[in-house]
């Protein structure tokens, strides 16, 4: 609800309440729960070598503030998985998995809700429309990105289907197939290729898995096909789907709140009537074969149907005046929306600096001064070449080993005699976050990523592991070098958990500490909001923003030698940040200084090359 956990004060805080459950669990001696096994050891190094990797580069970052800030997300996300691996026990999956399924259902049912009735969530579409023309009518509350809700309407249509085919209840199962209709219809509705292709890829491993995939199958068609009928239904409200904003759609959403319950409680109810048919549901081995044979001839016929290599040129192909007025939207049309262009540059950066990269948030910067089309980019759109970008072949590799644990571990463990069958649902849900994160920047929503994390834990940690659960780790003496490694091992725990919890503390003091100074500023309390900067200032030295925060007050004041101060040392802190150079260029022009605001335009000119605006400035100077 909170934008999907973008904002720094948001992953801070999921970070602080993750790490000090952990601590507060293993001081009790609640947690560990398990033995963690060796793959969970290795891929828990590798994302705390990651983070401390990001954090190294802030030696040689654009921006320490900014960077500072990927390593508290990812700090975060460490905690996450494992609070995942130490609480769970042996073929313990199952519960994790409900709870997931529920919190997704829950979140297409707001999405739908702040679609339909929008007064109930505070308008959330108007506020996209002002902020945001070009995407209106994509559906994106309450995660903020279409994407990014897509991703997570992905994972759910996964469990579901998972749910609906080995819930031991009559009525969980048909509960989970009613609930597909509207989760498939809040995915249509984000308009998102990459959501539906991660979806279909899910489904694919879901199926190949197995247990129950007669059952899978049939449950899946069932609620699919309930699914198109509201689709269906939706597309002829088109202002309800198009332009949410006018009083027609509040109609249109009034009628589709309507249908929709209507189509989940006939689902509901056929699935019930038809439930003793379908559980002893089997395809035989030779028809389920001939049926694959089927599905792989169809689909090479749909590839070449699709002429892949006209696609492939309109991928690359850099997006048009008109596609970027028009939000390019559609889920038929062509084009990359400038993806291709974004990994172009991400990979110019690791040429630059293969071995580091240009540090932790360094793509920003980096895309302004190189990009060749005029999109305000700030994410390289995928993690894969974002994280080569920034953080050079290291980064990646650690990178790499982490999900290469969960990926190789979650395949084994799913194709041993004795699979817990929670294994493959865990493996989808990998495949969705993997493959959104792959051509988007889910990566930076937690709320999104996060499902990936808990799959990990899942697929790496004691959870689908099977056999008897031999309990916690014996406090009993157990030989010298096993005793010594785990004792290493609480220590090192010990201090990423202190690090990470001091990490999340500072940044979320921070980030209250800016917020309060541009309340401050906003009501005239000018002496207020100068000493909450300065605390943010005191929290975050290396960081930029308070120091930008703090010239705006005091150029607010009207003291603008104060300004030009502030600036100048939020400048040193982030040098390639071309907005910095233009509120330097703007108070230097204040003060009367024109070499000094003409010099600070051409900096911000040379970060910037293609911005209109400063190509104006420049030429209303020249």
């Amino acid at each position: 609800m909170a934008g999907g956990g973008f904002e720094p004060t948001a992953f801070a805080a999921a970070g602080l309440i993750v790490w000090i459950a952990a601590l507060l669990a293993l001081a009790v001696g609640v947690l560990p729960r398990s033995e963690p096994p060796a793959a969970a050891t290795i891929a828990g190094l590798a994302l705390a070598g990651l983070a401390a990797f990001m954090g190294l580069s802030m030696a040689w970052a654009s921006d320490d503030g900014h960077a500072f800030e990927d390593v508290v997300r990812t700090l975060a996300y460490l905690g996450g998985f494992a609070l995942v691996v130490l609480a769970s026990k042996r073929a313990e999956a199952r519960p994790w998995l409900a709870g997931l399924t529920v919190g997704l259902t829950v979140v297409g049912a707001i999405a739908l809700l702040a679609r339909f009735e929008p007064s109930i969530f505070g308008n959330p579409d108007a506020d996209l429309a002002a902020s945001l023309p070009a995407a209106i009518g994509r559906l994106t509350y309450p995660i903020g990105y279409w994407n990014g809700l897509a991703a997570v309407m992905a994972a759910a249509v996964v469990l579901l289907s998972w749910s609906s085919s080995t819930a031991a209840s009559r009525w969980l199962r048909c509960a989970s197939v009613a609930a597909l209709p509207p989760v498939l219809l809040a995915l249509w509705m984000t308009d998102s290729r990459g959501g539906i292709a991660a979806a279909l890829l899910a489904f694919g491993v879901l199926v190949l898995t197995g247990p129950s995939r007669t059952r899978l199958i049939v449950n899946l068609g069932f609620g699919a096909l309930a699914g198109t009928l509201l689709i269906a239904l939706a597309e002829t409200r088109g202002e309800l789907l198009d332009n949410p904003v006018t009083d027609l759609a509040a109609t249109q959403g009034d009628q589709m709140l309507a249908i929709t319950a209507a189509v989940i409680a006939a689902t509901f109810s056929l699935r019930y009537a038809l439930d003793r048919p379908i559980q002893p549901l089997a395809i035989p081995r030779q028809a389920g074969r001939i049926a694959l044979a089927g599905i792989a001839v169809g689909a090479v016929i749909a590839v070449v149907a699709i002429d892949p290599v006209k696609q492939w040129d309109e991928f690359k192909a850099a997006p048009t005046a008109a596609d970027l007025a028009d939000g390019d939207v559609g889920l038929l049309r062509g084009g990359g929306s400038g993806r291709y262009q974004f990994w172009e540059t991400a990979v110019d950066a690791f040429a630059s600096s293969p071995v580091g990269g240009v540090g932790a948030s360094g793509y920003t910067p980096y895309w302004f001064e190189h990009r060749e089309i005029p999109i305000p980019a700030t994410r390289a759109h995928s993690v894969v070449f974002e994280t080569l970008a920034e953080l050079g072949i290291v980064g990646f590799a650690l990178f790499a080993t982490f999900f290469g644990c969960a990926a190789v571990s979650g395949v084994r463990r799913a194709r041993a005699p004795d699979a817990v069958a929670e294994t493959g649902p865990a493996l989808a849900l990998l495949v969705v976050g993997l493959a959104a994160a792959a051509v988007d920047w889910t990566w930076d929503l937690p709320a999104v990523f996060g499902i990936t994390v808990v799959a990990a834990g899942l697929l790496t940690g004691p959870a689908t592991l099977a056999g008897p659960d031999p309990g916690p780790p014996s406090r009993r003496y157990r030989g010298q070098v096993r005793s010594r490694r785990r004792f290493a091992a609480g220590v090192v725990l010990l201090l990423v958990a202190w690090l990470a919890i001091c990490g999340s503390g500072l940044l979320l003091l921070s980030a209250h500490s800016l917020e309060s100074s541009r309340d401050a500023a906003g009501r005239g309390d000018i002496d207020a909001a100068v000493s909450a900067a300065n605390d943010a200032i005191d929290l975050q030295p290396w960081a930029a923003e308070p120091r930008t925060q703090l010239a705006l007050v005091y150029e607010q004041a009207g003291d603008i030698e104060a300004a030009r101060t502030a600036i100048s040392e939020a400048i040193e802190r982030s040098p390639d940040d071309y907005r910095i150079r233009l509120l330097a260029s703007r108070m230097a022009a204040e003060a009367d200084d024109d070499v000094a605001a003409r010099a600070e335009l051409l900096a911000a000119h040379r970060l910037n090359p293609r911005d209109p605006e400063i190509i104006r400035q420049i030429e209303a100077i020249s």
